[in-house]
């Protein structure tokens, strides 16, 4: 018994070595077709290692059919442990015998006992095997229902000791193997944060906005969004108030904008705001919702309050550079019609014109 068992353990550690490549992204997402394929993977680790037993008598078979059963229901949640469990149920079922009656119970154990360890448990990640006392826990019952079958005092002191050893020896060297690899996406997606946000607000820098840019369709716009006079805020109340109202309009524009849109850090002064789904007027509409946010907004930086000026464009079928441009032209108009105002940037074609090339017309919003 125990040459099958040391097998199994050896088995259960290469599957948890493949099933690592699973895991391609932090943090693990928890619906979708991945979730359903991944939490498949793990039952057919299961029944992988329900092919190589370690038999105790006729009837009865013993191996780490629970290790991704308790994997699942420690990451993912008790329901997912039972998705899991049900095919490992159904095929122990089919296998018959005796000791059919000690399995279900035992796999059922794991699971309630894993969830009731999620409180103290985190789920799996670096220094894992820190928390070995509860991964014992996690496997105590499994094995104990051997007590209720005939002979079972004796077939419980001969399996459960080493199936209880092998268990925690296994979940804890196969789950050190998936850790390290939720520690290297971790790290890979703070390094990844970090480089594309701006430091000083939170928000996206300029290099999430281009990645963000590219996505941009039908229906989407941007919007263009300068302080207005901001030198004159740092010469008179010094760069770290500059900071702080850089800072103060960042989280306006989260604020304010819908759900589905996103603000950036475009560069100094100058923010801009991805819109998704624009309809009608929306776009006007929006960008000034966003300049009288901030406008009535006052700053405790400098006790007072600023204002910004807002360009827009609607996406076309145009160069992404184009589209930039669009925007920046409205600001421009913004800027020297005034400051404190949203400008849009249209394009029309006269029926009758000679002139082929299309002429822009800058659009004031109708308050």
């Amino acid at each position: 018994m125990l040459r099958e068992l040391f097998f199994n353990l050896c088995l259960l550690i290469s599957l948890h070595y493949l099933l690592r490549f699973t895991f391609r992204s932090w943090p693990v997402p928890r619906r979708g077709w991945r979730h359903a394929l991944r939490l498949s993977a793990l039952a057919a680790a299961g029944l992988i290692l329900m092919l190589f037993p370690a038999p105790i008598a006729p009837g009865m078979q013993v191996d780490l059919r629970a290790v991704p059963v308790a994997f699942a229901t420690l990451q993912f949640g008790p329901l997912a442990g039972v998705l899991v469990a049900l095919p490992i149920t159904l095929y122990r079922t089919l296998l018959g015998g005796v000791g059919l009656y000690a399995a279900l119970p035992s796999l059922l154990g794991v699971i309630v006992a894993t969830t009731l360890m999620r409180r103290v448990v985190p789920a799996v990640g670096p220094l894992f095997w820190r928390h070995w006392p509860g991964v014992i826990v996690m496997f105590a019952f499994n094995g104990v229902p051997l007590l209720f079958l005939p002979d079972g005092p004796q077939l419980f002191t001969q399996v459960y000791p080493l199936l209880l050893v092998m268990n925690v020896l296994g979940a804890l060297a196969a789950w050190g193997v998936l850790s390290e690899r939720f520690h290297v996406l971790r790290l890979t997606r703070q390094w990844q944060s970090a480089a594309l946000t701006d430091a000083l607000t939170g928000l996206g820098n300029r290099r999430q906005f281009d990645l963000d840019l590219e996505a941009m369709g039908p229906g989407d716009a941007l919007l263009l969004v300068d302080v207005d006079h901001f030198k004159r805020v740092n010469d008179t109340h010094g760069h770290h108030a500059g900071d702080e109202v850089l800072q103060e309009i960042a989280r306006l524009l989260e604020r304010e904008a819908r759900g589905r849109d996103r603000a950036y850090r475009y560069g100094g002064e100058e923010f801009a705001v991805i819109l998704r789904d624009v309809k009608g007027d929306g776009l006007n509409r929006v960008a000034e919702r966003l300049r009288a946010a901030v406008e009535r907004h006052p700053m405790r930086a400098t006790g007072g309050t600023v204002t910004v000026s807002v360009g827009g464009a609607e996406w076309a079928a145009l160069p992404l550079r184009q589209l930039v441009q669009h925007a920046d032209e409205a600001l421009y108009a913004a800027k020297h019609g005034g400051r404190n105002q949203a400008r849009v940037w249209g394009i029309w074609s006269p029926p009758q014109s000679s002139d082929p090339a299309p002429r822009t017309v800058i659009r004031r919003p109708q308050p």
